[in-house]
């Protein structure tokens, strides 16, 4: 337990020690996070299916027994076939995501990389690398990467990186749109009705399925895939305008255009402050329906960056504060360890690889859920890879 809050807790004391700002420095905590979040052994939830997946592959009938989007099982193939150990090749290709996600995250929040360091591990770090939807994290890291070509305008390069994250994750399709307006100067009154209009009108689940259906409906595969998500999302999300996460959310949103101007004066601000919009936008969405909460991972780099550099425009006392405040949040989002068997106990696979020890899939399978302290708490998986 005490892993978890270190790894965001270090970030915030760095924000104040000078020393910290070194590059070595840096690259000594970025390192040990990365032991620490992609080298998790028995935690997590999906990597038993994949797992099971990559063991029984049979050279002589590919896909078979296999109904996802192609691009990952294609990915597998050479590892598999070159014998590698299963955790080896997962590990291998958390460890990719991770430094893809961590330096665009970097190197947007530039000289704010702690408070949003900080932020990120909580809130979205654990759940990627560590309860680890694998797919979605592949297709997010390939999605940020296809973000230069945004910027540099070069639509083949941008859409062709795009399809290629699809076929891991079809939610990659979100970051379609995103080309025509990304790295535009939007209107704030525009943002501002567009927001209104959809929290007010998709507070309604059913009137936000029905809209969705009419759109994609036509497309056999989609058509079942958002039937699939509807069904298992969780309903009492539909219907509340007013949450906690909703107030906390709507003052980022309200910060955000209110010190529009300046952001778009900064390196990369238009991309940053027109994701971090993006992701508010879809948050309201995702509390009506979760599914939508694999979009947002597709902009929160951008979010994170964005509440980041809200902190220039503070007087020094009050920078402290809205750091603490930023440190509080991500304290709640940390609180998602206890509600499930995912994250405690804590395993690493480097201490078994030092052993020499590799316990059988059936023990680490069960290992988390009958030893977690948090097992009776835990509800049956809703975000599992679809």
């Amino acid at each position: 337990m005490a892993l978890y809050y270190l790894s965001f807790c270090s970030a915030y004391a760095f924000i104040f020690i000078k020393q910290a700002n070194k590059p070595a420095w840096l690259r000594i905590y970025v390192v040990l996070l990365c032991l620490f979040l992609c080298f998790g052994y028995m935690t997590g939830t999906d990597w038993r299916v994949y797992e099971d997946i990559y063991t029984h592959i049979n050279f002589n009938n590919l896909f078979y027994n296999y109904f996802q989007e192609p691009g990952y099982y294609i990915y597998m193939l050479p590892f598999r076939f070159l014998n590698i150990d299963f955790f080896v090749f997962f590990i291998f290709t958390k460890v990719l995501c991770y430094i893809t996600i961590v330096c665009k995250l970097i190197t947007y929040s530039e000289r704010f990389k702690y408070i949003g360091l900080m932020y990120f591990i909580p809130c979205y770090g654990f759940y990627l690398f560590i309860d680890n939807p694998m797919r979605n994290l592949i297709a997010v890291s390939i999605a940020l990467y296809a973000v230069r070509f945004l910027v540099e305008r070069k639509p083949i390069h941008y859409f062709i990186i795009v399809i290629i994250a699809m076929t891991f994750h079809t939610s990659a399709c979100i970051m379609i749109p995103a080309y025509f307006y990304m790295n535009k100067d939007l209107s704030t009154k525009k943002i501002i009705i567009l927001y209104i209009a959809i929290n007010v009108l998709f507070a309604n689940r059913a009137l936000l399925a029905l809209i969705i259906s009419n759109v994609f409906g036509s497309i056999p595969y989609v058509a079942g895939k958002i039937s699939s998500y509807i069904e298992s999302s969780n309903t009492e999300g539909g219907g509340r305008v007013i949450s906690l996460g909703f107030i906390i959310f709507f003052t980022f949103f309200i910060l955000l255009c209110f010190y529009k101007s300046q952001i778009y004066k900064m390196k990369n601000g238009k991309i940053i402050w027109n994701g971090a919009i993006t992701f508010l936008i879809l948050y309201r969405l995702a509390t009506t329906i979760e599914v939508f909460m694999r979009f947002q991972l597709y902009y929160m780099i951008f979010f994170v960056a964005g509440i980041s550099y809200l902190t220039v425009f503070f007087t020094e006392r009050s920078k402290k504060i809205y750091i603490s405040y930023l440190l509080g949040l991500s304290v709640i989002g940390s609180n998602q360890i206890f509600s499930t068997w995912r994250y405690l106990p804590y395993t690493n696979y480097l201490t078994y690889a030092v052993k020499g020890e590799f316990p059988s899939y059936s023990f680490r399978s069960a290992y988390n859920p009958n030893n977690s302290p948090y097992k009776s708490k835990n509800k049956e998986n809703k975000n599992n890879e679809k």
